[in-house]
C-alpha cells in the first residue's frame, strides 16, 4: 500500500466502524431520523452531485485499469446503511433479520465467483471484486429492516422520485450547456445511466397506475422524466428496453384492473410520448444508423469469442475481476482479437490495452466460469419469481404493483445485460441490491399473510366443529 493508501485507511476505519455505529446509536428509535439516513443512503447511489463522482474512498486505486473493480472502495452510503442497521438491531433484534430473502443466494454467488482465484493471474483483483459485491449487501440487509410497511415502501419511491428529477437538471445542463450529444448525467458513462432509469422507470409507471397514495401523480412525472433521460443518453438498448417495457406496463397495469384513471393516465402518456418521439425522432435514427454500428456488433463477436476460450481453458473462470488483464499480452488470448484487426487490414497495437467485453454473462462465464454463472442466473431467476409470487398473493393493491413495477424493471436489465455489464458496476448494483431488499420485505409480507390466512382457516375450521 502507498503513503496515500494509509492516510485513507485512517479515514475509513473511524468512519465505518466508529461514525456509522454510533449514528446508528443517535438515530434508534427515531423513524423520522431513519427515513433521513435512509434517503441520502438512496440519494447517493447517484454517486455525484452535479457529475461523476466517487463518494468514499479507494485503497489499492487502479483507476488506468480497465476491469469493472479499480480497488478496495468504502462508499460513504455503506456508512448508513450499518447506522440503520445498527439503530434497526438495537431497537429489535428478535424480529432483526441479517439474512433477508435472497441474500443466502446471492452470498452463494460471490462464494462461487471467489472460487476463480485459483486460476487468477492477479488474485488481488479476484478480491477487490469480492470485497465490493459483498459489502454492498449492507444495503439490501439495511433496505430490508428499514423498510417494514407500506408506508415505508411509498417512502422510497418519494425517495427515488426526487433522486431522478435532481438527475434530469444535471441532464439537460450536460445536453443544452455543455453540448454532450451522449449524456451521462453523475454516472461513468450513458449506458448505466440509461439502464438504472429504466430499472426505476417501470417501478414508477406501474405504482403510479395502481390504487392511489401520496405522490402518486408524481410517480407518473417520475417516469416521464426516465423516459427523458434515456433519450438524452442515445442508449440504443436502453430505448428499446423503455418502449418494450412502458407497454408491458400498461398492459400489466389494466389486465390487472381496467379503472377510469388507469385508462386516462394511460392515453395522456401515450399522446406525450408521441410528441417525445417525433420530437427526438432524427437524433433517434440518427443513432441507430451511425456507421459505427457494425464493427461494434463485430467487435462484440470477438469478445464473446475471448470469453469462450477462457471458459474452455478454466472452467472456474479466469478469475474474477481478470478479463481486462488477460485479453491483453502475454496472455494468448489477445490473438483473438488481433487476428480480427488483422483479418480487416489492420495492424494490431499491442501496446493499446484490448477491449472488455460488454455482455454481462459473457463475463461473468470467463471470469467466474460456469458456477460463477450459474448461480447468478439462480439469484436473478429466483428474485423474478418471488416478486411474481407476491404480484399474485396481494390482489388488487398497492405491493401487487410494486412486485409487477420491479420485476418489469429487473426483467428488462437483465435482458439487456446481454449487451452491458452495468450490474457489475457501483451505481446501479447499489440501487440493485436496494431493490433486492425490497423485494425481500415484500417476500416476507407475502409469508406473514400466507401464515396468517392459514391461522384465520384453521380457526374458523375449528370453530365449526
Amino acid at each position: 500500500m502507498t503513503s496515500l493508501d494509509y492516510i485513507k485507511l485512517a479515514g475509513i476505519g473511524p468512519i465505518f466502524l466508529i461514525l456509522g455505529p454510533a449514528l446508528g446509536f443517535w438515530i434508534k428509535g427515531q423513524p423520522g431520523k431513519q427515513r433521513m439516513v435512509f434517503a441520502i443512503m438512496c440519494f447517493m447511489t447517484i454517486n455525484g452531485l452535479f457529475g461523476p463522482g466517487n463518494w468514499g474512498l479507494t485503497l489499492a486505486s487502479i483507476e488506468t485499469y480497465r476491469g469493472h473493480t479499480k480497488g478496495y472502495h468504502f462508499y460513504f452510503n455503506h456508512a448508513l446503511a450499518i447506522a440503520l442497521i445498527v439503530a434497526k438491531w438495537l431497537e429489535d433484534p428478535r424480529s432483526f433479520r441479517w439474512v433477508p430473502p435472497g441474500l443466502g443466494l446471492y452470498l452463494l454467488y460471490c462464494a462461487m465467483s471467489l472460487l476463480s482465484i485459483v486460476n487468477a493471474p492477479d488474485k488481488n483483483y479476484v478480491l477487490m471484486a469480492a470485497h465490493k459485491s459483498i459489502f454492498v449487501s449492507l444495503l439490501m440487509i439495511a433496505t430490508f429492516n428499514t423498510l417494514r410497511n407500506d408506508e415505508d415502501l411509498k417512502y422510497f419511491l418519494r425517495v427515488m422520485a426526487v433522486t431522478i428529477t435532481w438527475e434530469l437538471f444535471i441532464c439537460i445542463k450536460g445536453k443544452y450547456a455543455d453540448g454532450i450529444y451522449q449524456v451521462r448525467g453523475t454516472f461513468e458513462h450513458q449506458n448505466p445511466l440509461a439502464m438504472y432509469c429504466v430499472l426505476l422507470g417501470m417501478i414508477f409507471i406501474v405504482t403510479g397506475l395502481g390504487p392511489t397514495f401520496r405522490w402518486s401523480n408524481y410517480m407518473m412525472v417520475a417516469f416521464i422524466i426516465c423516459g427523458v433521460i434515456v433519450e438524452f443518453t442515445l442508449s440504443r438498448g436502453a430505448l428499446v428496453m423503455f418502449g418494450i417495457g412502458a407497454v408491458a406496463a400498461v398492459l400489466v397495469s389494466l389486465a390487472d384492473k381496467i379503472t377510469r384513471r388507469r385508462v386516462l393516465v394511460t392515453s395522456v402518456l401515450g399522446i406525450l410520448g408521441g410528441i417525445g418521439l417525433m420530437l427526438a425522432l432524427d437524433t433517434i435514427i440518427s443513432r441507430f444508423n451511425d456507421k459505427g454500428n457494425v464493427a461494434s456488433g463485430e467487435l462484440r463477436e470477438v469478445m464473446k469469442n475471448a470469453c469462450r476460450a477462457m471458459v474452455s481453458d478454466h472452467p472456474l473462470g479466469i478469475g474474477w475481476n481478470n478479463y481486462a488483464l488477460v485479453v491483453n499480452p502475454p496472455y494468448p488470448y489477445a490473438e483473438i482479437y488481433y487476428d480480427w484487426l488483422r483479418g480487416k487490414g489492420q495492424i494490431p497495437d499491442e501496446d493499446a490495452p484490448n477491449s472488455v467485453v460488454e455482455s454481462h454473462y459473457y463475463l461473468l462465464l470467463a471470469e467466474t466460469g460456469y458456477t460463477g454463472l450459474n448461480s447468478w442466473l439462480l439469484v436473478i431467476f429466483v428474485g423474478l419469481i418471488r416478486n411474481l409470487r407476491c404480484a399474485w398473493f396481494f390482489g388488487y393493491s398497492f405491493r401487487r404493483c410494486l412486485s409487477l413495477g420491479i420485476c418489469i424493471g429487473c426483467a428488462l436489465n437483465y435482458e439487456q445485460s446481454t449487451l452491458e455489464r452495468v450490474l457489475v458496476q457501483p451505481r446501479n448494483l447499489m440501487m440493485w441490491m436496494i431493490i433486492m431488499g425490497i423485494t425481500a420485505r415484500l417476500e416476507a409480507m407475502r409469508r406473514e399473510g400466507k401464515a396468517a390466512a392459514k391461522a384465520a382457516k384453521a380457526l374458523s375450521a375449528a370453530a365449526t366443529t
